[in-house]
């Protein structure tokens, strides 16, 4: 992945998703700007000078807590160039809240090859995450081919038959499933099944919270409708 790293500009500052590292690291409001500004080809002494006229502080001060960013930055091994920031997500249409709301709600019975394949799923990436990294896990997920689909079929029905089939295979799955989990089946799933669908890790400041979920052109389909107003998008696979 070219930007092993993103950062989400939030209302109470940003998160950095470091995949390399399996972390997530939280800045705060000026930091992010700081570092929003740099990211986006600001010298330092140009970043100095907006935020401490901005703000109304100090020159000397404002170039000692960048440095201290800075340096802390190299420490973690993370650099502007390296992280990737993430668009504010776009307004939700009311008719994609019907959708997204409708598609796993339809009375479409899961296969028990589905279950069977959710079960399947959830362990291989149990393994993963135990054994290797959550870099490891999205990049398989990215790489998930799309399979061209056999029949014509309902895109809706197919969402409903495979987020139905994973619920039940967490039911059965002897541990506890991550949300991560959860959506990278479904995510691949789906592709199997001819669907582009996406997975999608977002974050939320204040609580500190991530979270993952399932996209097709943009709709998600295996959660609430509105997480995408509690959660701020970082990365899709």
């Amino acid at each position: 992945m070219q930007n092993p790293s993103h950062l989400a500009i939030t209302t109470d500052g940003g998160v950095v998703l470091d995949l390399k590292h399996d972390r997530l690291l939280k800045l705060n409001a000026v930091g992010t700007e700081m570092w929003t500004m740099l990211s986006r080809g600001m010298s330092e002494s140009q970043v100095v000078e907006k935020i401490a006229h901005q703000y109304g502080v100090d020159l000397s001060r404002v170039g000692k807590d960048l440095r201290d960013l800075l340096r802390r930055a190299r420490e973690l091994g993370l650099s502007p160039e390296s992280v990737s920031i993430a668009e504010p997500p776009e307004q939700t249409t009311s008719e994609e809240e019907e959708l997204s709301s409708r598609a796993p709600e339809q009375d479409h019975a899961p296969s028990t090859e589905d279950i069977f394949k959710g079960i399947l799923g959830l362990a291989l990436f149990d393994i993963i995450l135990s054994c290797r990294t959550f870099e490891t896990l999205c990049s398989i997920v990215k790489s998930w081919p799309v399979k061209p689909r056999r029949r014509p079929v309902s895109e809706a029905a197919v969402i409903g038959q495979v987020s139905q089939a994973v619920a039940r295979a967490a039911v059965w799955y002897p541990k506890r499933a991550l949300c991560l989990q959860h959506s990278a089946v479904t995510t691949c799933l789906l592709r199997q099944r001819g669907i582009h669908a996406h997975m999608v890790v977002g974050v939320r400041a204040m609580p500190f919270l991530a979270h993952a979920w399932v996209e097709v052109r943009g709709i998600v389909v295996n959660d609430f409708p509105r997480v995408k107003t509690f959660y701020q998008s970082l990365s899709s696979y």
